[in-house]
């Protein structure tokens, strides 16, 4: 059982303890929004409850809490990086792999049909609303569980699934309009 009061004491055992506990989760979250360039991410998580730990004791839902740090680090990432380049793809998807290594294509024409296939996909995800993209991603890319992506977003099992439904309900309608779908 993690100490909150003791961390926010300043006890370094205990957010060392806290540190211990919850990086798998961080990095967990932080690869989702940030795809695989987390680590610097991850490490402003700490620094930020660091900095912040005086307010532990006062924290009723430490994993709530701590969702929305991260989650909160993610998005100034994502701002920063947004400032650095002109043309910006949401590094969100960048991590989702849609095309099997092992597919041996006959032709090129296939390939090629198979790859615009798979730009449609992406920009469809990235022209979801996050409500309904980030448990489709979590679920299908990062291979989580309902249940694990339930207790990540804080969300009841429930609204997961009528998320991820509703993800796949947007994207085959844009299917249909992009012709890609009968």
């Amino acid at each position: 059982m993690i100490d909150l009061i003791k961390a926010s004491q300043g006890d370094k055992e205990a957010f060392d303890e806290i540190v211990h506990l919850y990086n798998e989760k961080v990095v967990q979250i932080a690869s989702i929004y940030i795809g695989n360039n987390f680590a610097d991410v991850v490490q402003d998580v700490w620094v930020k409850i660091l900095d912040k730990c005086h307010l532990l004791s006062h924290v009723e839902n430490f994993d709530n809490w701590l969702f929305l740090v991260v989650r909160n680090t993610c998005f100034d990432y994502l701002k920063i990086e947004k400032k650095k380049r002109n043309n910006f793809d949401l590094p969100l998807y960048e991590n989702i792999d849609y095309i099997d290594s092992q597919i041996s294509y006959p032709n090129l024409l296939d390939k090629i049909i198979r790859d615009e296939s798979f730009d449609f996909i992406r920009s469809t995800i990235e022209g979801l609303s996050e409500i309904y993209s980030l448990p489709l991603i979590m679920h299908y890319s990062k291979e989580m569980t309902l249940a694990e992506i339930s207790q990540a977003l804080n969300l009841p099992l429930s609204t997961v699934k009528w998320r991820i439904h509703a993800a796949k309900i947007q994207i085959k309608k844009e299917f249909k309009k992009g012709g890609y779908y009968d």
